[in-house]
């Protein structure tokens, strides 16, 4: 299988990067980097006037159509994977469908794509080309159709197989990443009232995040704020470091999971999430992970499982291995989704 995969693959823990990792493991892969100079001025002005109502494109910066363009010209590819896409211009996939019109072309964000703030006028004007449209936001479907989407379907998150695993940890991993209980991620409202509450009643919690978190640095004495984000090994290694892996849901978004669903138990973490129908289907409750619909049941399932340890690692251990055996992976679940693909045409 020849496939061609246009994404944003800068950084290590990139998503998008990790996708590309699982193609190159199902057929012969080449990419285009929508991000490969940096994001101008004019890029983040361009977006904002976006987002304000104007149907303005954003700047392609890396020339990432013209790369297109040059790579299907001269390939036949089965499969144009295309992530997010928010610089991929409708003129660029009515190309590909001119020059190869038996390749398809498939969509896939980790983002809600039915809310303005995550789209760009060029995805608004591609949505109707695409043969096939995945999105990990099962309640957007209807939405998306509205927006053009002839053929989408709701997929669950997943994690890289070759980047979120159960690591060798050194005393100074415990030291530098652990703790009771631990947070990765941004700030937003309620996450950080939920943190607020467990520390304001003697929970012991780490968060790692800079941004706006920095403001509660030294605020509390059971709140320690690190002044910066987890990329890399050490954002995996941090799962396994803490007692217990708190996976709040972005509300902007209306998450029903998130990335970190799969992340956490496949790198061998306790996760407590916010529980939602997604994440019960996804994992048994008490056994592969647990979860909480409230702060005072967030705090009680804290304290219970701080002191209950073997508990607590029996059920990292059961929920690393649902992800394994319910193919919670990333190669995984694209090569359930290309097959789709190719079922569908």
């Amino acid at each position: 299988m020849k496939i061609l995969s246009i994404g944003s693959f800068n950084g290590n823990s990139n998503t998008c990067l990790h996708r590309n990792w699982a193609l190159q493991k199902l057929g012969n892969v080449d990419m285009v980097n929508m991000y490969e100079k940096p994001i101008s001025l004019w890029f983040r002005i361009a977006n904002k006037l976006f987002n304000w109502g104007l149907p303005l494109k954003l700047p392609d910066l890396s020339n990432c159509n013209q790369q297109i363009y040059a790579l299907v010209e001269n390939n036949n590819y089965d499969i144009v994977w295309i992530d997010k896409g928010w610089l991929v211009c409708r003129e660029t996939l009515e190309y590909i469908k001119n020059v190869s019109p038996e390749t398809l072309i498939v969509s896939y964000s980790p983002d809600n794509m039915a809310l303005r703030h995550n789209q760009s006028q060029q995805y608004l004007d591609c949505v109707s080309l695409y043969d096939f449209i995945f999105t990990n936001k099962s309640y957007i479907l209807e939405d998306m159709k509205r927006l053009g989407a002839r053929r989408i379907k709701f997929v669950n998150n997943s994690y890289e197989d070759s980047f979120h695993y159960p690591r060798q940890l050194s005393e100074t991993d415990w030291s530098e990443l652990g703790g009771d209980v631990g947070f990765v991620g941004m700030w937003e409202q309620e996450r950080c009232e939920s943190i607020l509450y467990l520390a304001k009643n003697g929970v012991n919690v780490r968060v790692f995040g800079g941004g706006k978190w920095v403001e509660y640095k030294g605020k509390y004495t059971n709140l320690q704020i690190e002044n910066k984000g987890l990329y890399g090994k050490n954002y995996s290694k941090s799962f396994q470091t803490f007692k217990i892996s708190l996976c709040f849901l972005r509300k902007m978004n209306f998450d029903q999971q998130t990335t970190r669903t799969m992340e956490i138990p496949a790198c061998g973490g306790f996760m407590l999430a916010e529980r939602t129908e997604e994440h019960l289907s996804l994992f048994e409750e008490g056994k592969e992970a647990d979860f909480f619909s409230s702060n005072e049941e967030l705090l009680e399932k804290c304290r219970y499982y701080l002191n209950h340890e073997s508990e607590r690692r029996l059920i990292a251990e059961a929920g690393t291995k649902r992800c394994k055996t319910s193919g919670y992976s990333n190669k995984d679940a694209i090569e359930k989704m290309l097959n789709e693909v190719f079922r569908s045409h």
